[in-house]
């Protein structure tokens, strides 16, 4: 009986089971348009990064002056002829403190010639040549209590010989403090010319000198070694494209001039403060004065440097006199040697005068024959020199009762005309 009715209820159950898979009763899905819709979800837009805003440019002053020193020894006459006494040292560094022209680093001198940093209108840059001890031990304090930065200019076969030679650890300890290490050539010979001792050709030579000793330089204290002060600060065009090719970005001389954003990069003139000319200022108060001449700017017009002295005038320039017949006089002796009758002296209103030239002295004088009239006046001299033109000049003012005119003033931005009503 109970199998019977298992039997039968299974029976049962079995037409309903297989209801789906009969034709036309399986359950159908609702219609598409009954399905809900998708809702699409906008993602919202990343925001955009802000570009920062480019920092202001420097406004720098194009007209700005350098004049630049060069010195040697600290140690008294003892030291030799390009000795000076520390206590000479230390009037120089208080009279420009007291005279409140700024003193540059070398890096900003070079950052403001490539129109990247300013300076003031008129600032001073310290150099050191050679290597002696006693710009370590005698100078770099004074220059430190004056809070004045300065460039050490050396030269290879000296360093660590003992004796009066700095040593490769001390300019580590300057370089540490911030002193900049710039090159002065392998063996401090004259570039333009090898020394006939040397074997091999004048070109292999040079480019020795001026590349091995920045690359030791460089590897020796990891710097970049940007600059170059030719010994005896002699010089030409050789030297000048060996200098470039080797990766300097500039090349100093002793011609003091007061230098200007377009000097010419191979050419940079220096005041040697150990050189005076008879008669005449000493080299450091012409430069700190901003007296001296002007060093003429980049093109075909090269100042020559073949002597180690500075180029004072008569006047000096932005002097003001009260003669009104002064005779205006220069030693050219920094111009090189001159091609005989290439030598010419202008002045502003007056042109070409008849200038004399001696070339025993290197001195060219010329006395104004009739009264000037008061003003500003410029002295222009220009010449040949190895068969390149060379050009100098210097300003100077002539007022009766001795006093300076005064600045022009500034001429005001014309005002926009007022747009006419359509």
């Amino acid at each position: 009986m109970t199998r019977k009715l298992a039997l039968l209820l299974i029976a049962c159950t079995l037409p309903f089971a297989a209801c789906d898979k009969i034709p036309g009763l399986k359950k159908k899905a609702p219609p598409a348009e009954a399905m809900p819709a998708p809702v699409a979800v906008a993602a919202a837009p990343a925001p955009e990064p802000e570009t920062p805003p480019e920092p202001p440019k420097p406004s720098i002053d194009t007209k700005a002056e350098v004049v630049v020193l060069c010195y040697h020894r600290f140690e008294g006459k003892a030291g030799g002829g390009l000795s000076i006494e520390p206590a000479l040292l230390e009037q120089h560094m208080q009279k420009i403190k007291e005279s409140g022209v700024a003193v540059i680093s070398m890096q900003d001198f070079l950052a403001w010639r490539r129109g990247e940093k300013a300076i003031p209108p008129k600032s001073v840059l310290i150099t050191v040549d050679d290597g002696y001890v006693s710009s370590y031990d005698v100078g770099w304090p004074i220059f430190k209590k004056y809070g004045f930065p300065f460039t050490m200019f050396v030269y290879l076969n000296y360093i660590n010989t003992g004796g009066k030679a700095i040593t490769w650890a001390q300019l580590a300890e300057m370089r540490d403090a911030g002193v900049e290490i710039g090159c002065h050539t392998v063996s401090h010979q004259d570039l333009r010319r090898k020394p006939s001792k040397v074997a091999g050709d004048h070109e292999t030579w040079l480019k020795d000198e001026v590349e091995r000793s920045k690359m030791v330089i460089e590897e020796k204290l990891g710097i970049k070694c940007a600059t170059i002060a030719y010994p005896f600060g002699l010089h030409n065009e050789k030297v000048h494209e060996a200098v470039k090719a080797a990766g300097y970005e500039a090349g100093f001389t002793t011609y003091g001039a007061r230098l200007g954003m377009g000097t010419a990069a191979a050419t940079l003139g220096r005041y040697d403060v150990t050189a005076k000319m008879p008669g005449t200022q000493d080299s450091f108060t012409v430069a700190i004065s901003f007296h001296g001449m002007a060093a003429p700017g980049g093109g075909s017009a090269v100042m020559a440097q073949d002597a180690a002295v500075s180029m004072i005038t008569e006047p000096l320039n932005q002097e003001v006199i009260t003669n009104p017949t002064p005779t205006l006089k220069a030693n050219l002796a920094t111009m090189g040697a001159i091609e005989a009758g290439s030598l010419v002296m202008r002045v502003s209103g007056l042109g070409v005068v008849p200038a004399k030239f001696d070339p025993t002295s290197k001195n060219i004088t010329y006395t104004i024959p009739d009264p000037l009239r008061p003003g500003t006046y410029t002295v222009l001299i220009g010449a040949k020199a190895g068969g390149r033109p060379v050009e100098t000049r210097w300003t100077f003012t002539f007022s009766p009762d001795g006093t300076a005119p005064a600045p022009a003033p500034e001429p005001s931005a014309a005002p926009e005309p007022k747009k006419k009503k359509k």
